[in-house]
C-alpha cells in the first residue's frame, strides 16, 4: 500500500482526496495544508509519495521538501514552473532518485487519450490538418498573468507531440486589447509543422466568458471532432467500420473532472510499484516549455522558428 500525503490549502483538496480514495492501492496519511505541517508529517509518518495541490504558491519549495526526505512528489501546478525551476526540480528528484511527476496534463483527459487512440489505430488514415482551441476567461484588472503560449499551450503542445510526434517548426501571431472594463483581452494563433509534415494550428484564447477545450483532427480517411461545449464530447467520421461509443454528457463530465485525477494518480501508484516507465516525465514538459518559448519568440518577431529535435531553437 502507498502511503501518500496531500499538500496544499484545504479548501482546494476535496477533488484530489476523492480521487485518491479510489486509488485501490493508495492510502491517504496525512494532510499539510503548509509547509511546516508538511515537514512534521515527513518525520511522524510513514510516507512513500506527496502530491502537491496545483493551488500552492511557490511550488518550488515543497518539492524540494518532499525530495531531500526522499519522498515520491507529484506537482499539479509543475507544468506552470517556469523552464529553469523546472530543471532544478528534475535534477534534484533525480539526485535524491525519486520520481518528480507533473499533473495537468492532457494525457490523462479520456477525449484526449481517446482521440490519439483512434489516430494511432489509423480510424482517420494519415493525419493531415490538425486543429486545437484552448480558451478561458480573462484574469480580472490588476491580477498579474503570464505568457498565453505558457499559461494556456504547454498542455496542449505536450498533446501535440504525445499524439504525433515532435514538432520542428512554429509559426506565432498574438493580438492584445483592453475592454471596457478594463479587462486585458489577448489571442494567440499558433501553426505547428510536426516532423512528418503533419500541420496544427493551436488557437490560444483569454476572452471568453468560461473555459472551453476543442480539436479536430483530420486524416485521409476521416475525422476526429471534440468541444467541451457540445453535449455529445467526442465524435468521429471515417470510411471504415467501427464501434464508437457515446458517452451521455453527465458521464462525461464525470470522467472530465474527476476520472482524470484518478487514473493520473492511479498510473503513478502502479508504476512505482513496478518500477515501469511513466506516461509524462518533467523531460515532456521541458520540450512542451520549449516549444512555447519559441512559439512567444515567433509572435515577437514575426518570423517563423525552426526547432531541431522538437525542442532546441536555433
Amino acid at each position: 500500500m502507498v502511503k501518500v500525503v496531500v499538500a496544499g490549502p484545504r479548501e482546494t483538496g476535496d477533488r484530489y482526496q476523492e480521487a485518491w480514495s479510489k486509488v485501490r492501492a493508495a492510502e491517504v496519511v496525512g494532510y499539510a495544508d503548509s509547509l511546516a505541517m508538511l515537514r512534521e508529517l515527513l518525520h511522524e509518518k510513514e510516507v512513500d509519495v506527496v502530491d502537491i495541490l496545483s493551488s500552492v504558491e511557490e511550488s518550488t519549495e515543497w518539492i524540494a521538501l518532499a525530495a531531500k526526505e526522499r519522498k515520491h512528489v507529484i506537482c499539479g501546478a509543475g507544468g506552470q514552473l517556469g523552464h529553469i525551476a523546472l530543471r532544478k526540480a528534475k535534477e534534484l528528484c533525480e539526485v535524491r532518485e525519486v520520481q518528480l511527476v507533473l499533473g495537468s496534463s492532457l494525457r490523462f483527459s479520456p477525449e484526449y487519450v481517446q482521440a490519439r487512440e483512434q489516430v494511432r489505430q489509423g480510424a482517420i488514415g494519415k493525419p493531415g490538418v490538425i486543429r486545437v482551441r484552448r480558451s478561458a476567461p480573462a484574469p480580472e484588472a490588476g491580477i498579474a498573468k503570464g505568457c498565453i503560449f505558457h499559461e494556456l499551450g504547454v498542455a496542449e503542445f505536450d498533446w501535440l507531440r504525445w499524439a504525433f510526434g515532435e514538432v520542428v517548426r512554429v509559426m506565432a501571431r498574438r493580438v492584445k486589447h483592453t475592454d471596457e472594463f478594463g479587462l486585458e483581452r489577448e489571442y494567440a494563433l499558433v501553426m505547428l509543422r510536426m516532423v512528418d509534415g503533419t500541420i496544427a494550428h493551436v488557437e490560444l484564447s483569454w476572452a471568453e466568458a468560461s473555459e472551453r477545450a476543442a480539436f479536430e483532427i483530420t486524416g485521409d480517411a476521416g475525422m476526429i471532432q471534440h468541444d467541451s461545449h457540445d453535449s455529445q464530447p467526442i465524435l468521429w467520421q471515417t470510411n471504415k467500420r467501427l464501434d464508437q461509443k457515446v458517452l451521455g454528457w453527465e458521464r462525461f463530465a464525470h470522467l472530465a473532472q474527476i476520472e482524470r485525477e484518478r487514473s493520473f494518480r492511479e498510473q503513478v501508484v502502479s508504476c512505482l510499484s513496478t518500477h515501469e516507465a511513466l506516461a509524462i516525465t518533467p523531460e515532456d514538459i521541458l520540450q512542451a516549455q520549449k516549444i512555447a518559448q519559441a512559439t512567444r519568440q515567433s509572435a515577437e518577431s514575426g518570423q517563423p522558428v525552426q526547432l531541431i529535435d522538437g525542442g532546441d531553437s536555433i
